[in-house]
């Protein structure tokens, strides 16, 4: 198992065992591939659920604001992102 501190150099101290983690749905109602991780000191973390001693996202709190306003407009959506790629192609301005 991978240390229970995860340290950013920027963002700080993460501590893994101390967060309060969430596996949030997926929309079949069956649990999602990702947890969520709540810090005391306002950081967030984010990791597979499959690999928790893997890659883990540190969002400062700000961050993770503008990720999830990002997903509630759809910024993050499969097929806007694809569309805009099309759109921003060779020669389109």
């Amino acid at each position: 198992m991978s240390e229970p501190i995860r340290e950013h150099p920027l963002k700080g101290r993460f501590d893994l065992d101390a967060a309060r983690w969430v596996r949030p749905d997926a929309d079949d109602g069956t649990p999602g591939e990702l947890e969520i991780g709540f810090a005391a000191d306002g950081l967030v973390a984010m990791r597979r659920a499959d690999a928790p001693d893997g890659t883990i996202l540190i969002y400062t709190p700000e961050e993770w604001e503008a990720f999830v306003g990002g997903v509630r407009d759809g910024e993050l959506d499969l097929g806007v992102l694809v569309e805009d790629a099309r759109r921003a192609g060779p020669g389109q301005e």
